[in-house]
């Protein structure tokens, strides 16, 4: 197999989505963890998560343009 196969805007996409959504989940986590009990915790990775769900999306639609019809 070739490597430039896998360098795909979707594939790269996805990759990025999946890093940063990882990211995400592990620095609330990580917070949440160091927090006493019933504690608020004032960092929000509201835009962070929004990069996750737009790369995301923009892997499943140029995922789609991607394809070769076999008809």
């Amino acid at each position: 197999m070739r490597f430039k196969e896998y360098l795909s805007l979707s594939n790269i996409s996805l990759i990025g989505a999946a890093i940063v959504g990882s990211y995400v989940l592990a620095s609330t986590y990580v917070l949440k963890k160091s927090l006493p009990a019933g504690a608020c915790a004032l960092q929000s990775y509201d835009k962070w998560l929004y990069l996750a769900i737009t790369l995301a999306i923009i892997s499943v639609v140029t995922d789609g343009f991607g394809k070769k019809s076999n008809v």
